[in-house]
């Protein structure tokens, strides 16, 4: 390598081992950044840019009544574009769907009067002042025209991405309201479970195995026909990672979430070396097994498998939480082969309309903003959604390359630079392409109606939603589950054989 070139690129996103070595073969002068320094940069800026588009959209008459979250959604759709002295920003007479407001410079307004441009009262505009508001409310014929002084920056949005932003965001803001029937069967629960100790189960087998986790397969002993899945996690592993938030994050999320496309958290557990997270046995195994097993699966199985993701993605981003890590491997299947969200490890309440900065994700279904680290929401987990489609019926995700770096540059390519397979049919290439939009606010899952878009796309056409919820669809494959102890849908794991781990005692997961 010579002057101009760079390494290590991959480090100011996450922590990650080195991929090569680099050695200096002559006296030479480096400029570097820390991770710590480029996503503090990164996240200043985003957070200053979002903060003044926000000011900008308050000043606007029209804009005044919008709530917080869809007027941080309008903030942003909001592009930047470029006019040089002289430019024509808008011409009286033609037809405009845009609304501008102006970022940086002046300009002045004319009108065209008996062959005369005169010019209009206030004659001149400067930054925070807009224009073109009635584009906005519909077809709109330019009353005057706009005309750039010197350089200018405007913020622009056009009247569809407008309209498919604003409306009733009924469906991000319900509450679920759970039945009394509901709440006092949970309520019963929680005394059963409040009542266990850790000596109430018994091992059966290993069902999984993470970096710092095994799940267990436990029995009842007082009823050996009740059979549950045990997360079983190293305290002291926890504290060296630093990842104290995350665990104490993802049970607090896991208690609290009440539907039937998520797995449930009964209970917790902790001693001097452990925590443990007693879930709910989902005993037919992880979705990844059986698309590895098959290749891939046709459109009706695709189907059933998006729609139970999907409603569990509506359960959780109506909470405020983005889940973070769709992927195969944390889709696991019940005995009667509906699907549920696993793993809650990256799973974050952020609130409606709020971003988070953290870089998280498998490389193949992070989102464009995560890689570039802009602050993402909800609608990183529309992007995955979409990728998660192609890869149920191909049997692999669009972007894939041989490194995350490689992957993470095709997918700042875009999904129009992605070949679909010929066995993709019209509508499904339709929804992948509105979920993965480049833009957030341009995805589908992520304007005014919420998940119903997903819902309501051809693709779902005649798709019995209700018969899914209720559990009387018939899923496209029914595991073989004997029973509360058979775990032949799992891959085998070793017995733990490791040394137990040294006590942690400093109290950090008392409320665990």
């Amino acid at each position: 390598m010579g002057p101009g070139k760079i390494f290590g690129e991959l480090a100011v996103l996450y922590n990650c081992t080195r991929a090569a070595t680099v050695t200096a073969l002559t006296d030479i002068k480096l400029w570097t950044i820390n991770r710590q320094c480029f996503q503090t940069i990164m996240m200043r800026t985003g957070l200053i840019r979002h903060s003044q588009h926000m000011e900008f959209l308050r000043s606007v008459p029209s804009f005044q009544s919008l709530p917080e979250d869809v007027l941080s959604k309008v903030a942003d759709a909001l592009e930047e574009a470029r006019y040089a002295d002289g430019d024509y920003i808008i011409r009286q007479g033609a037809t405009g769907d845009t609304f501008f407001i102006i970022s940086e410079g002046q300009v002045k307004v004319t009108k065209e009067k008996s062959g005369d441009e005169e010019p209009v009262l206030p004659s001149t505009l400067s930054r925070g002042n807009w224009f073109g508001e009635q584009a906005l409310k519909g077809e709109d014929v330019r009353t005057a025209s706009v005309i750039a002084v010197g350089d200018v920056t405007c913020l622009v949005v056009d009247r569809e991405t407008f309209k498919q932003l604003i409306g009733g965001l009924e469906d991000a803001s319900k509450k679920v309201h759970e039945s009394n029937e509901t709440k006092s069967k949970l309520e019963a629960e929680a005394a059963f479970f409040s009542s266990l100790s850790l000596s109430d189960f018994k091992v059966v087998t290993t069902l999984g195995v993470g970096g710092f986790s095994r799940v267990e397969l436990v029995q009842l002993k007082s009823d050996p026909s009740r059979s549950f899945a045990m997360k079983v996690l190293k305290k002291r592993h926890i504290l060296n990672t630093n990842q104290q938030g995350h665990i104490l994050s993802e049970r607090q999320i896991m208690m609290e979430a009440h539907c039937r496309f998520t797995v449930r958290l009964y209970c917790t557990f902790r001693d001097a070396k452990y925590l443990y997270m007693l879930m709910e046995a989902c005993l037919g195994g992880e979705l990844w097994t059986l698309l590895r097993d098959r290749g891939s699966f046709d459109e009706a199985a695709t189907r059933f498998f998006t729609a139970c993701v999907v409603e569990a993605l509506a359960f959780l981003h109506c909470q405020g939480i983005i889940y973070r890590d769709l992927k195969p491997e944390n889709i696991i299947l019940d005995q009667h082969g509906y699907a549920k969200l696993a793993d809650f490890g990256f799973a974050k309440k952020v609130g409606l309309g709020k971003k988070t900065w953290t870089f998280c994700g498998t490389p193949e279904y992070v989102a464009p903003e995560v890689i570039l680290n802009k602050g993402h929401d909800i609608s990183a987990d529309c992007w995955s959604l979409g990728i998660l489609i192609f890869e149920l019926l191909i049997g692999r995700p669009p972007f894939s390359e041989s490194d995350p770096m490689k992957t993470y540059n095709v997918i700042l390519r875009g999904i129009d630079m992605v070949e679909f397979p010929k066995k993709i049919t019209k509508s499904a290439i339709n929804l992948i392409k509105r979920l993965c939009r480049d833009s957030p606010a341009e995805r589908l899952g992520n304007q005014k109606n919420g998940v119903k878009d997903i819902q309501k796309h051809k693709w779902f056409e005649g798709f019995n939603w209700e018969g899914l919820c209720k559990g009387t669809l018939a899923p496209p494959f029914i595991p073989n589950v004997n029973g509360p102890l058979d775990t032949s849908n799992f891959d085998c794991f070793p017995e733990d054989n490791e040394d137990p781990p040294p006590d942690e005692e400093s109290g950090w997961d008392i409320d665990f």
